[in-house]
């Protein structure tokens, strides 16, 4: 489809096409910061999302509290400008680092040394790569649903794509440490190869209007949620930092996340000109 039938799909001459994206995000997170606290349809707790019976895309969170890197919607309720939806994509998104759990002190020795406890590496796997399995997406324009998918139909068509492992090489022949055992593991990738053609195309393009409502609806099920639901966390990347004579364990949040992309074009005014 040329400029010209864009515009006339539009039904408005005079503006400018251009190539745009559409992006949310969904987050789960122990911890967050600023404006965050307040964006709605953000998670403490995985109990607390597999527990939310509506998951929305485009409807509550705007890049004013969210963040450019989450979102780039300016309203939360209303599109800004006409839009065309070319492709959808969803990203499930987890720490790459295995090294998920929390750190507390523990004087097993007398020397106060601070452990790990709680590492479990199947978390990030799971939210990955098997969660899809077990998620669809219905995207929504005002009153009508336009498209109903499997997650794993939608791949992004971008993110990161590989993983490796090391294990600890113990040498005394007395065992290594939990902690040391699992320090080098990682894994992340994402639902398909990463190119941009890679993503679910609409077989005619959806004209979404300026002004209409738009809404992306992720639907568990009863499984994912039973799984997801009785997770402890998400918990904390574990980092061995320098002490003063020995190394101990530094905690940062993980940030677990579902992003859904709408790729497609835009009309925008022309500069000096005021249409609709």
């Amino acid at each position: 489809m040329n400029d010209q039938e864009l515009r006339e799909a539009f039904k408005d001459p005079h503006n400018v096409v251009e190539a745009a994206a559409l992006y949310d995000t969904i987050l789960v997170c122990n911890k967050y910061y600023g404006s965050e606290i307040n964006v709605r349809g953000w998670y403490t707790s995985f109990a607390a999302f597999a527990a939310a019976q509506d998951m929305r895309f485009f409807k509550v969170r705007t890049e004013g509290t969210a963040g450019l890197p989450y979102t780039n919607q300016q309203s939360a309720d209303s599109m800004e400008f006409p839009f065309m939806a070319y492709s959808m994509g969803l990203a499930f998104f987890a720490p790459a680092s295995n090294m998920m759990g929390n750190a507390y002190e523990e004087d097993m020795d007398g020397a106060g040394d601070t452990v790990a406890a709680g590492l479990n590496p199947g978390i990030p796997h799971f939210w990955q790569f098997d969660l899809p399995s077990h998620a669809a997406i219905a995207l929504k324009t005002n009153q009508d649903v336009r498209a109903e998918v499997t997650a794993y139909a939608c791949p992004p068509g971008y993110g990161p794509m590989g993983g490796g492992a090391a294990f600890e090489m113990d040498t005394t022949g007395e065992g290594g440490s939990l902690y040391l055992a699992h320090a080098q593991i990682n894994s992340f990738g994402t639902q398909g190869v990463p190119v941009l053609s890679n993503r679910f195309r609409f077989p005619v393009p959806i004209a979404i209007p300026k002004n209409a409502t738009i809404e992306g609806l992720l639907y568990l099920s009863a499984y994912a949620r039973d799984v997801i639901g009785s997770w402890r966390g998400p918990d904390h990347y574990l980092f061995n930092m320098p002490g003063n004579d020995d190394i101990y364990v530094k905690e940062f949040p993980m940030r677990f996340g579902i992003q859904m992309s709408l790729f497609g074009y835009r009309l925008v005014q022309q500069r000096g000109q005021y249409h609709k």
